[in-house]
Protein backbone atom coordinates (compact mmCIF):
# COMPACT_ATOMS: atom_id res chain seq x y z
CA UNK A 1 0.00 0.00 0.00
CA UNK A 2 1.09 3.37 -0.79
CA UNK A 3 2.32 5.84 1.76
CA UNK A 4 0.40 8.96 1.22
CA UNK A 5 1.41 13.00 1.32
CA UNK A 6 0.04 16.12 0.22
CA UNK A 7 3.16 16.76 -1.87
CA UNK A 8 6.49 13.99 -2.86
CA UNK A 9 9.66 16.12 -3.76
CA UNK A 10 11.93 13.82 -5.88
CA UNK A 11 15.65 15.04 -4.95
CA UNK A 12 17.16 16.73 -1.97
CA UNK A 13 19.70 19.11 -3.39
CA UNK A 14 19.19 23.22 -2.72
CA UNK A 15 15.65 23.05 -4.88
CA UNK A 16 14.41 20.06 -3.53
CA UNK A 17 15.39 21.10 0.06
CA UNK A 18 13.94 24.52 -0.25
CA UNK A 19 10.92 22.65 -1.63
CA UNK A 20 9.75 20.57 0.81
CA UNK A 21 10.96 22.79 2.94
CA UNK A 22 8.81 25.85 2.30
CA UNK A 23 5.21 23.32 1.87
CA UNK A 24 6.21 21.83 5.34
CA UNK A 25 6.26 25.13 6.97
CA UNK A 26 3.38 25.91 4.91
CA UNK A 27 1.38 23.08 6.30
CA UNK A 28 1.89 20.21 3.85
CA UNK A 29 2.13 16.79 4.91
CA UNK A 30 5.51 16.27 2.39
CA UNK A 31 7.27 13.41 1.80
CA UNK A 32 11.15 14.48 0.12
CA UNK A 33 12.60 11.20 -2.01
CA UNK A 34 16.83 11.43 -2.46
CA UNK A 35 18.89 8.95 -3.91
CA UNK A 36 22.22 9.88 -1.82
CA UNK A 37 22.39 8.18 1.58
CA UNK A 38 22.19 11.84 3.04
CA UNK A 39 20.75 14.88 1.44
CA UNK A 40 24.00 16.83 2.87
CA UNK A 41 26.91 14.36 0.87
CA UNK A 42 28.67 16.20 -1.69
CA UNK A 43 29.08 13.90 -4.32
CA UNK A 44 30.05 15.94 -7.81
CA UNK A 45 31.89 18.47 -8.77
CA UNK A 46 30.45 22.05 -8.24
CA UNK A 47 31.99 25.44 -7.82
CA UNK A 48 30.28 26.80 -5.12
CA UNK A 49 29.89 30.23 -6.03
CA UNK A 50 27.45 32.68 -4.51
CA UNK A 51 26.00 33.97 -7.67
CA UNK A 52 25.79 38.19 -7.01
CA UNK A 53 23.31 40.42 -8.29
CA UNK A 54 25.88 42.14 -10.61
CA UNK A 55 23.10 42.14 -13.25
CA UNK A 56 19.76 40.80 -13.28
CA UNK A 57 19.75 36.82 -12.64
CA UNK A 58 16.45 35.43 -13.28
CA UNK A 59 15.62 38.70 -12.16
CA UNK A 60 16.08 38.42 -8.63
CA UNK A 61 18.65 41.17 -6.37
CA UNK A 62 19.96 37.95 -4.03
CA UNK A 63 22.90 38.89 -1.60
CA UNK A 64 24.22 37.10 1.61
CA UNK A 65 23.67 38.32 5.10
CA UNK A 66 26.37 36.72 6.76
CA UNK A 67 25.56 38.31 10.65
CA UNK A 68 21.85 37.13 10.37
CA UNK A 69 23.46 33.87 8.64
CA UNK A 70 20.66 33.73 5.87
CA UNK A 71 20.49 34.31 2.12
CA UNK A 72 17.99 36.79 1.16
CA UNK A 73 16.01 36.99 -2.15
CA UNK A 74 14.37 40.38 -1.69
CA UNK A 75 12.09 40.09 -4.88
CA UNK A 76 10.75 36.31 -4.01
CA UNK A 77 10.27 37.97 -0.36
CA UNK A 78 12.23 34.97 0.97
CA UNK A 79 15.42 33.53 2.92
CA UNK A 80 17.26 30.44 3.29
CA UNK A 81 19.61 29.76 6.40
CA UNK A 82 23.46 29.69 5.95
CA UNK A 83 25.83 29.21 8.14
CA UNK A 84 28.69 28.55 6.55
CA UNK A 85 32.25 30.48 5.80
CA UNK A 86 32.46 32.31 3.00
CA UNK A 87 35.69 33.42 0.86
CA UNK A 88 35.68 36.18 -1.21
CA UNK A 89 36.64 36.51 -4.87
CA UNK A 90 37.27 39.87 -7.01
CA UNK A 91 36.92 39.92 -10.73
CA UNK A 92 36.75 37.20 -13.73
CA UNK A 93 39.65 36.84 -15.61
CA UNK A 94 40.21 34.98 -19.22
CA UNK A 95 43.48 34.39 -19.46
CA UNK A 96 45.36 33.39 -22.56
CA UNK A 97 47.41 30.36 -23.83
CA UNK A 98 50.88 32.13 -23.01
CA UNK A 99 49.24 32.37 -19.03
CA UNK A 100 49.96 36.62 -18.88
CA UNK A 101 47.88 37.93 -21.41
CA UNK A 102 44.07 38.82 -20.01
CA UNK A 103 40.37 40.06 -20.12
CA UNK A 104 39.50 41.01 -17.33
CA UNK A 105 35.48 41.36 -16.06
CA UNK A 106 35.23 43.23 -13.10
CA UNK A 107 38.13 45.95 -11.12
CA UNK A 108 40.10 43.36 -9.54
CA UNK A 109 41.53 46.45 -7.12
CA UNK A 110 38.52 48.51 -6.98
CA UNK A 111 36.41 45.29 -5.41
CA UNK A 112 39.47 43.74 -3.18
CA UNK A 113 39.96 47.54 -1.52
CA UNK A 114 35.99 48.02 -0.63
CA UNK A 115 35.31 50.20 -3.01
CA UNK A 116 33.32 47.71 -5.16
CA UNK A 117 31.20 44.36 -5.06
CA UNK A 118 33.09 41.37 -4.29
CA UNK A 119 32.16 38.07 -5.18
CA UNK A 120 32.12 34.68 -2.83
CA UNK A 121 32.47 31.09 -2.70
CA UNK A 122 30.86 29.03 0.05
CA UNK A 123 30.11 25.90 1.59
CA UNK A 124 27.28 24.17 -0.43
CA UNK A 125 27.48 21.37 2.69
CA UNK A 126 26.41 23.93 5.39
CA UNK A 127 23.36 25.22 2.68
CA UNK A 128 22.29 21.95 2.56
CA UNK A 129 22.56 21.13 6.34
CA UNK A 130 20.71 24.27 7.43
CA UNK A 131 17.75 23.61 4.81
CA UNK A 132 18.04 20.01 6.05
CA UNK A 133 17.34 20.75 9.71
CA UNK A 134 14.86 23.31 8.88
CA UNK A 135 12.77 20.65 6.77
CA UNK A 136 13.46 18.07 10.02
CA UNK A 137 11.82 20.96 12.08
CA UNK A 138 8.92 21.13 9.72
CA UNK A 139 7.98 17.34 9.56
CA UNK A 140 9.25 16.26 6.38
CA UNK A 141 9.16 12.75 5.86
CA UNK A 142 13.16 11.29 4.13
CA UNK A 143 13.11 8.27 2.84
CA UNK A 144 16.97 8.45 1.14
CA UNK A 145 19.13 5.80 -0.20
CA UNK A 146 16.20 5.57 -2.80
CA UNK A 147 16.19 5.68 -6.69
CA UNK A 148 12.46 6.26 -8.29
CA UNK A 149 12.09 4.03 -11.23
CA UNK A 150 8.34 4.23 -12.04
CA UNK A 151 5.54 7.69 -12.24
CA UNK A 152 2.26 7.40 -13.00
CA UNK A 153 -0.68 10.12 -12.49
CA UNK A 154 -4.73 10.12 -12.26
CA UNK A 155 -7.05 12.62 -10.96
CA UNK A 156 -5.75 11.81 -7.81
CA UNK A 157 -2.30 13.03 -7.86
CA UNK A 158 1.19 10.83 -8.55
CA UNK A 159 2.43 7.86 -7.57
CA UNK A 160 6.37 7.19 -7.41
CA UNK A 161 7.87 3.97 -7.67
CA UNK A 162 11.60 3.07 -6.11
CA UNK A 163 13.84 0.42 -7.21
CA UNK A 164 13.72 0.03 -3.82
CA UNK A 165 10.73 -1.25 -3.42
CA UNK A 166 8.49 2.00 -2.15
CA UNK A 167 5.44 3.32 -3.16
CA UNK A 168 4.42 7.01 -2.24
CA UNK A 169 1.18 9.00 -3.28
CA UNK A 170 1.22 12.37 -3.42
CA UNK A 171 -1.76 15.21 -4.05
CA UNK A 172 1.11 17.28 -5.72
CA UNK A 173 4.87 16.03 -6.83
CA UNK A 174 7.71 18.41 -7.34
CA UNK A 175 11.03 17.13 -9.55
CA UNK A 176 13.78 18.48 -8.52
CA UNK A 177 16.18 15.64 -9.23
CA UNK A 178 18.55 17.89 -11.29
CA UNK A 179 20.46 18.32 -14.71
CA UNK A 180 20.52 14.41 -15.15
CA UNK A 181 16.52 14.22 -14.15
CA UNK A 182 15.26 10.57 -13.92
CA UNK A 183 11.52 11.97 -14.12
CA UNK A 184 12.50 14.27 -16.93
CA UNK A 185 13.23 10.91 -18.68
CA UNK A 186 10.14 8.76 -17.30
CA UNK A 187 7.27 11.45 -17.97
CA UNK A 188 8.71 12.34 -21.40
CA UNK A 189 9.44 15.99 -21.01
CA UNK A 190 12.95 15.08 -22.41
CA UNK A 191 11.31 14.34 -25.71
CA UNK A 192 10.08 17.81 -26.41
CA UNK A 193 13.56 19.10 -25.34
CA UNK A 194 16.97 19.56 -27.82
CA UNK A 195 19.88 17.54 -26.61
CA UNK A 196 22.87 19.55 -26.64
CA UNK A 197 25.68 17.63 -25.40
CA UNK A 198 27.50 15.40 -22.49
CA UNK A 199 29.77 17.02 -20.41
CA UNK A 200 32.21 15.66 -18.20
CA UNK A 201 35.23 16.78 -16.37
CA UNK A 202 37.19 16.39 -13.03
CA UNK A 203 37.76 19.18 -10.14
CA UNK A 204 40.53 19.04 -8.15
CA UNK A 205 41.01 20.76 -4.89
CA UNK A 206 44.37 22.05 -5.12
CA UNK A 207 47.04 23.71 -2.76
CA UNK A 208 50.94 25.45 -3.75
CA UNK A 209 48.74 27.49 -6.49
CA UNK A 210 51.08 30.49 -7.33
CA UNK A 211 50.20 33.71 -9.20
CA UNK A 212 49.19 37.18 -9.22
CA UNK A 213 45.72 38.59 -8.34
CA UNK A 214 44.73 35.08 -7.23
CA UNK A 215 41.09 36.09 -5.74
CA UNK A 216 39.71 36.03 -8.93
CA UNK A 217 37.46 33.06 -11.21
CA UNK A 218 40.40 32.35 -13.51
CA UNK A 219 38.82 31.46 -16.95
CA UNK A 220 42.05 29.99 -18.50
CA UNK A 221 42.90 28.70 -21.87
CA UNK A 222 45.72 26.31 -21.93
CA UNK A 223 46.93 24.69 -25.31
CA UNK A 224 47.74 21.28 -25.53
CA UNK A 225 50.79 21.61 -28.38
CA UNK A 226 51.46 17.95 -29.13
CA UNK A 227 47.27 17.56 -30.15
CA UNK A 228 47.45 21.46 -31.37
CA UNK A 229 43.95 21.83 -29.49
CA UNK A 230 42.93 24.26 -26.72
CA UNK A 231 42.79 23.34 -23.36
CA UNK A 232 40.16 24.95 -21.26
CA UNK A 233 39.94 25.23 -17.35
CA UNK A 234 38.52 26.96 -14.58
CA UNK A 235 40.22 27.60 -11.68
CA UNK A 236 39.03 29.24 -8.46
CA UNK A 237 39.20 30.09 -4.77
CA UNK A 238 37.90 27.19 -2.22
CA UNK A 239 35.90 28.02 0.73
CA UNK A 240 37.73 25.20 2.30
CA UNK A 241 41.26 26.98 3.43
CA UNK A 242 43.06 30.16 2.28
CA UNK A 243 45.68 28.37 0.65
CA UNK A 244 43.20 26.04 -1.44
CA UNK A 245 42.01 26.19 -5.31
CA UNK A 246 39.13 24.67 -6.95
CA UNK A 247 40.44 23.26 -10.86
CA UNK A 248 38.00 21.86 -12.99
CA UNK A 249 39.32 20.52 -16.06
CA UNK A 250 38.52 17.66 -18.35
CA UNK A 251 40.39 15.15 -17.27
CA UNK A 252 43.68 13.27 -15.64
CA UNK A 253 45.02 13.49 -18.73
CA UNK A 254 44.68 17.05 -19.04
CA UNK A 255 45.19 18.17 -15.69
CA UNK A 256 48.88 16.62 -16.33
CA UNK A 257 49.57 18.57 -19.18
CA UNK A 258 48.04 21.90 -17.62
CA UNK A 259 50.21 21.83 -14.80
CA UNK A 260 53.42 20.25 -16.50
CA UNK A 261 53.61 21.18 -19.37
CA UNK A 262 51.77 24.21 -20.61
CA UNK A 263 52.49 27.76 -19.95
CA UNK A 264 50.79 27.60 -16.68
CA UNK A 265 53.02 25.32 -14.70
CA UNK A 266 54.61 28.41 -13.52
CA UNK A 267 51.60 28.99 -11.27
CA UNK A 268 51.83 25.34 -10.56
CA UNK A 269 54.86 24.50 -9.57
CA UNK A 270 53.91 23.27 -5.88
CA UNK A 271 50.98 21.95 -6.85
CA UNK A 272 49.42 19.26 -4.13
CA UNK A 273 46.00 17.15 -5.24
CA UNK A 274 43.98 17.35 -1.82
CA UNK A 275 40.93 15.52 -2.96
CA UNK A 276 38.87 14.88 -6.59
CA UNK A 277 35.03 14.70 -7.75
CA UNK A 278 33.38 14.74 -10.73
CA UNK A 279 30.48 15.00 -13.31
CA UNK A 280 29.22 13.36 -15.92
CA UNK A 281 26.40 15.87 -17.44
CA UNK A 282 23.93 15.65 -20.13
CA UNK A 283 22.84 19.10 -21.17
CA UNK A 284 19.52 19.98 -22.78
CA UNK A 285 17.45 23.00 -24.07
CA UNK A 286 15.19 24.43 -21.40
CA UNK A 287 11.97 22.51 -21.27
CA UNK A 288 8.87 24.08 -22.94
CA UNK A 289 7.09 24.60 -19.82
CA UNK A 290 7.79 23.39 -16.38
CA UNK A 291 5.32 20.63 -15.86
CA UNK A 292 4.58 17.12 -17.81
CA UNK A 293 2.99 13.88 -16.61
CA UNK A 294 1.20 15.57 -13.30
CA UNK A 295 4.48 16.30 -12.09
CA UNK A 296 6.03 20.49 -11.61
CA UNK A 297 9.97 20.48 -12.44
CA UNK A 298 12.12 22.54 -10.50
CA UNK A 299 15.95 23.80 -10.98
CA UNK A 300 18.51 21.87 -13.30
CA UNK A 301 15.67 19.10 -14.03
CA UNK A 302 14.00 21.13 -16.33
CA UNK A 303 16.73 24.15 -17.45
CA UNK A 304 19.79 24.30 -19.60
CA UNK A 305 23.29 22.92 -18.19
CA UNK A 306 22.23 23.91 -13.79
CA UNK A 307 20.61 26.58 -13.28
CA UNK A 308 23.20 27.47 -10.06
CA UNK A 309 22.60 27.08 -6.64
CA UNK A 310 20.93 30.45 -6.32
CA UNK A 311 18.61 29.88 -8.82
CA UNK A 312 17.47 26.22 -7.85
CA UNK A 313 16.65 27.73 -4.39
CA UNK A 314 14.21 30.37 -5.93
CA UNK A 315 12.78 27.67 -8.51
CA UNK A 316 12.15 25.26 -5.39
CA UNK A 317 10.49 28.00 -3.32
CA UNK A 318 8.14 29.56 -5.92
CA UNK A 319 6.86 25.63 -7.33
CA UNK A 320 6.29 24.89 -3.57
CA UNK A 321 4.87 28.47 -2.77
CA UNK A 322 2.45 27.32 -6.20
CA UNK A 323 1.46 23.77 -4.89
CA UNK A 324 0.42 25.60 -1.78
CA UNK A 325 -1.64 27.61 -3.16
CA UNK A 326 -3.51 24.93 -5.05
CA UNK A 327 -3.84 23.32 -2.12
CA UNK A 328 -5.61 25.83 -0.15
CA UNK A 329 -7.81 26.28 -3.04
CA UNK A 330 -8.41 22.33 -3.20
CA UNK A 331 -7.52 22.28 -6.90
CA UNK A 332 -5.00 20.50 -8.66
CA UNK A 333 -3.53 19.80 -12.03
CA UNK A 334 -1.46 22.42 -14.53
CA UNK A 335 -4.09 25.03 -14.77
CA UNK A 336 -3.75 25.60 -10.77
CA UNK A 337 -0.38 26.16 -11.05
CA UNK A 338 -0.05 29.00 -13.57
CA UNK A 339 1.21 31.20 -11.10
CA UNK A 340 4.95 29.12 -10.76
CA UNK A 341 4.81 28.28 -14.62
CA UNK A 342 3.98 31.63 -15.66
CA UNK A 343 6.92 32.92 -13.24
CA UNK A 344 9.34 30.53 -14.45
CA UNK A 345 8.77 31.48 -18.51
CA UNK A 346 9.02 34.93 -17.16
CA UNK A 347 12.20 34.56 -15.31
CA UNK A 348 14.13 31.84 -16.63
CA UNK A 349 13.51 31.10 -20.87
CA UNK A 350 12.26 34.57 -21.43
CA UNK A 351 15.18 36.34 -18.99
CA UNK A 352 18.24 34.21 -20.26
CA UNK A 353 18.68 32.75 -23.99
CA UNK A 354 20.40 29.44 -23.05
CA UNK A 355 22.42 29.83 -26.85
CA UNK A 356 24.24 32.54 -25.20
CA UNK A 357 25.51 30.14 -22.77
CA UNK A 358 26.32 28.03 -25.46
CA UNK A 359 28.50 30.75 -27.54
CA UNK A 360 31.15 31.30 -24.78
CA UNK A 361 32.53 27.76 -25.18
CA UNK A 362 32.16 27.20 -29.01
CA UNK A 363 33.08 30.63 -29.66
CA UNK A 364 36.70 29.92 -27.50
CA UNK A 365 37.18 27.07 -29.65
CA UNK A 366 37.35 29.10 -33.01
CA UNK A 367 41.06 30.58 -33.19
CA UNK A 368 44.37 29.54 -33.06
CA UNK A 369 46.86 29.61 -30.13
CA UNK A 370 48.35 32.94 -31.57
CA UNK A 371 44.56 33.90 -32.38
CA UNK A 372 43.75 33.71 -28.55
CA UNK A 373 46.75 35.47 -27.53
CA UNK A 374 45.98 38.71 -29.61
CA UNK A 375 42.60 38.78 -28.82
CA UNK A 376 43.43 38.85 -24.90
CA UNK A 377 46.45 41.21 -25.62
CA UNK A 378 43.90 43.66 -27.34
CA UNK A 379 41.28 44.54 -24.25
CA UNK A 380 43.05 47.07 -21.66
CA UNK A 381 40.16 47.93 -19.84
CA UNK A 382 38.25 45.61 -16.92
CA UNK A 383 34.43 44.89 -18.46
CA UNK A 384 31.09 45.39 -16.59
CA UNK A 385 31.44 42.91 -13.68
CA UNK A 386 29.18 40.18 -13.77
CA UNK A 387 28.93 36.37 -12.96
CA UNK A 388 25.74 36.23 -15.21
CA UNK A 389 26.68 32.46 -17.48
CA UNK A 390 24.71 33.76 -19.68
CA UNK A 391 26.27 37.12 -20.68
CA UNK A 392 29.58 35.76 -20.76
CA UNK A 393 30.00 36.00 -24.34
CA UNK A 394 28.12 39.42 -24.15
CA UNK A 395 31.19 40.96 -21.80
CA UNK A 396 33.85 39.13 -23.88
CA UNK A 397 32.57 41.80 -26.86
CA UNK A 398 31.64 44.13 -25.17
CA UNK A 399 35.68 43.95 -24.78
CA UNK A 400 36.71 43.16 -28.37
CA UNK A 401 33.82 44.84 -30.25
CA UNK A 402 36.26 48.71 -30.21
CA UNK A 403 38.96 46.86 -31.35
CA UNK A 404 37.02 45.40 -34.30
CA UNK A 405 38.59 48.14 -37.18
CA UNK A 406 42.15 47.63 -36.00
CA UNK A 407 41.68 43.58 -36.34
CA UNK A 408 40.42 43.67 -39.59
CA UNK A 409 43.64 45.72 -40.64
CA UNK A 410 46.30 43.55 -38.83
CA UNK A 411 44.36 40.04 -38.98
CA UNK A 412 41.79 40.35 -41.33
CA UNK A 413 40.70 36.33 -41.29
CA UNK A 414 40.32 36.63 -37.07
CA UNK A 415 38.00 39.51 -37.80
CA UNK A 416 36.05 37.39 -40.08
CA UNK A 417 35.81 34.52 -37.70
CA UNK A 418 34.43 37.10 -34.78
CA UNK A 419 31.67 38.49 -37.35
CA UNK A 420 30.42 36.02 -38.87
CA UNK A 421 29.60 34.16 -34.80
CA UNK A 422 26.01 34.45 -34.11
CA UNK A 423 24.11 31.95 -31.03
CA UNK A 424 22.61 29.96 -33.84
CA UNK A 425 26.11 29.31 -35.05
CA UNK A 426 26.74 27.93 -31.67
CA UNK A 427 24.03 24.79 -31.74
CA UNK A 428 25.61 23.89 -35.85
CA UNK A 429 29.05 23.82 -34.20
CA UNK A 430 27.79 21.56 -30.92
CA UNK A 431 25.65 18.78 -32.96
CA UNK A 432 28.90 16.50 -33.46
CA UNK A 433 29.09 16.89 -29.42
CA UNK A 434 25.38 15.89 -29.44
CA UNK A 435 25.85 12.81 -31.57
CA UNK A 436 28.44 11.32 -29.24
CA UNK A 437 26.90 11.90 -26.11
CA UNK A 438 24.16 9.24 -24.51
CA UNK A 439 20.81 11.48 -23.90
CA UNK A 440 18.69 10.04 -21.00
CA UNK A 441 15.60 10.53 -23.08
Amino acid sequence: MAQTFDLIVAGGGPAGLEAARTAARFGLRVALIERKSHPTLLMRSCAQMFLMNMDSFYNEAMYPAPQQQRWVFPVNNFSVPYRGSYREFYACHFVAPNASDRIEIGDYERNACGAGVPAYVFDKAALLQGLFDECVSAGVVFYTGRNVVCASHDSGGVTLRTAEGDRMAGRYCIAADGVNSRLAQITGLNRQRRFINTARAVSYYIEGVRFERSEAIVLGMGWQRSQNRPLPFCLLPSVYGPEEYWLYVAGEQDFQYLIRRSAFRQWFGDVRVLRMRANVVNNWSPAPEPYAGGIIFAGDSCWFAEAENTGALMSGHRAAAAVCAAAHRGLAGRNALQDYLAWWRHNWPQAHDYREFVCYPLFNRLFTEEEYVYLHALVGRPLTWSLNPFKLYDRLMEGLRPHMARMERERPGLARKISRFRPDMALQLIAPAARSGFPNR
